[in-house]
């Protein structure tokens, strides 16, 4: 129901969407202007970490996700940024794709690979590549 109200709210103000992106480079300075940690600690073996998606079209994304430390680093969140008035908004990445004006299929599945190394992430075997 939540979704459903939020859908509603970003279909009436599409949010816009950062990424899409041929260098990752500029996708690492969208995360760096963002203040948060590289990583931080939500409880419960979960940690949000910044990130960097490489969606199927070969463009470079910046987003937050969610690990769960507790099943070696799984992924069990991520989220695109979109930026408005000053401020950066995250929008659950099943929400955001319907705003970027591309197939899933174009998207999904990402490959990822946070900006630092996470101590129990084991899904990232090959860091700093992308997995």
């Amino acid at each position: 129901m939540l979704n459903d109200h939020i859908l509603k709210q970003l279909e009436e103000n599409p949010p816009k969407l950062i990424g899409g992106y041929k260098n990752q480079g500029w996708a690492v300075r969208v995360l760096n202007k963002i203040d948060n940690d590289d990583v931080e600690e939500e409880g419960n073996g979960l940690v949000n970490a910044k990130a960097i998606l490489l969606g199927q079209d070969g463009l470079y994304y910046p987003a937050f996700i969610t690990l769960d430390l507790r099943n070696d680093g799984h992924v069990v969140g991520i989220y695109l940024i979109s930026e408005s008035e000053q401020q950066f908004d995250l929008i659950p990445i099943e929400i955001a794709v319907k705003f970027l004006n591309k197939k899933e299929s174009e998207l999904l599945p990402f490959r990822y690979r946070t900006l630092v190394k996470i101590d129990g992430d084991k899904q990232q075997a090959n860091w700093p590549e992308f997995t």
